[in-house]
């Protein structure tokens, strides 16, 4: 007998074999998913962006003066925006408008006259902020001489004489006092100015002028009595301490001035709210490491910086129009220019949202 072809078996359960086939997908897919997690976690993270290294240019040396930059640093604010910063020291000798457009420094901070001065020469630099929103000068009387008034120094010694940085800004809210009261400066005899104050000192000088952040406090350290004649109760208002950028900057790297203002900014805010802490921070950093001086500064400074008008480092176009008169009455500038080229509110109003107060 011949042999008969077999018959396929007959599946136990014709609806096994699709479970099969779908078991058998699923273990695919699944090592699929599985391959696909692992080359993604083999892949490097996108690489950390370097900071950008930049170079402040203080105006003095390391002192309460600059309380807000450290805050700043020691708080983050400036890591945080992507920046590596590097303080360096002003002093004698220091020319910092020259400084900041030669590329050395990146941002400095300068007197608003200076600004004017450098800009009428034709240095491209442009106020961004100003942190010191009062001037810290003040004209300084012994309590006896009985010199209480700008119209009282007719016929006294007034030591705003010589040449330099340190008294530019003393000669010219001096000058634009005397000028504003219509008295006759010629009647007041000058001698020269040393930041020992010693022609003062020794009763040499009847008035000498100082910053109410630094020589006024040593003098009262020495318990000396004093009278305080300040220029800006006689409508003679400057700003200080300013920040500045070259155009180039500001033009070339937008963002790199927003994110450095935006972190000092916020660097003054805390040193403002809490000084105690900004001092602690400051001593980290300042050649003279006198708590009690140091605080001393800060108590000085606060209302310079803080004077409850508008934003912690706003600027007003009247304010530098009226720097920029005096200046051009005193024959300081080189020559005209338009006033908002020594100035610009672009970033304060991106960081403030427009808004000043």
């Amino acid at each position: 007998m011949k042999n008969r072809p077999k018959k396929p078996k007959a599946e136990k359960n014709p609806q096994e074999r699709p479970r099969k086939e779908m078991r058998k997908l699923r273990r695919v897919s699944m090592g699929l998913l599985l391959s696909g997690l692992l080359l993604l976690g083999c892949e490097p993270s996108p690489a950390k962006k370097v900071p950008e290294e930049v170079k402040l240019q203080l105006k003095w040396v390391h002192q309460a003066q600059f309380a807000g930059f450290y805050m700043a640093q020691e708080k983050g604010y400036y890591a945080k925006e992507n920046i590596k910063i590097t303080f360096l020291e002003g002093g004698p000798g220091i020319d910092i408008a020259q400084r900041v457009v030669s590329g050395q420094a990146d941002f400095g901070v300068l007197a608003p006259e200076f600004i004017f001065m450098a800009r009428s020469q034709g240095a491209p630099l442009k106020a961004i902020a100003s942190i010191y929103r009062r001037s810290a000068t003040v004209f300084v009387a012994m309590a006896d001489s009985g010199i209480v008034r700008p119209s009282d120094f007719i016929g006294k010694t007034v030591a705003i004489g010589g040449e330099g940085g340190g008294i530019a800004d003393y000669k010219l809210q001096f000058h634009a006092m005397m000028k504003k009261l219509g008295l006759n400066v010629s009647r007041v005899k000058i001698v020269p100015w040393d930041a020992a104050l010693g022609a003062f000192l020794q009763r040499e000088a009847d008035v000498t002028p100082c910053y109410s952040t630094g020589n006024l406090i040593k003098m009262r350290q020495k318990g000396l009595k004093l009278n305080l004649i300040w220029p800006s109760d006689y409508g003679i208002h400057f700003y200080s301490d300013t920040l500045v950028a070259t155009d180039r900057l500001i033009g070339e790297k937008p963002g790199l001035v927003t994110r450095f203002l935006r972190a000092t900014l916020k660097g003054w805010q805390d040193a403002v709210e809490d000084y105690r802490q900004a001092v602690t921070v400051t001593l980290k950093y300042a050649q003279i490491k006198d708590p009690e001086l140091q605080t001393a500064m800060m108590e000085a400074m606060l209302p310079l910086v803080h004077t409850g008008e508008d934003r912690i480092g706003w600027m007003k176009a009247e304010i530098w129009q009226g720097m920029y008169r005096i200046l051009l009455e005193q024959r300081l500038l080189t020559r005209p220019f338009e006033v908002d080229q020594a100035y610009t509110l672009r970033f304060l109003k991106e960081i403030y949202g427009g808004k000043g107060k």
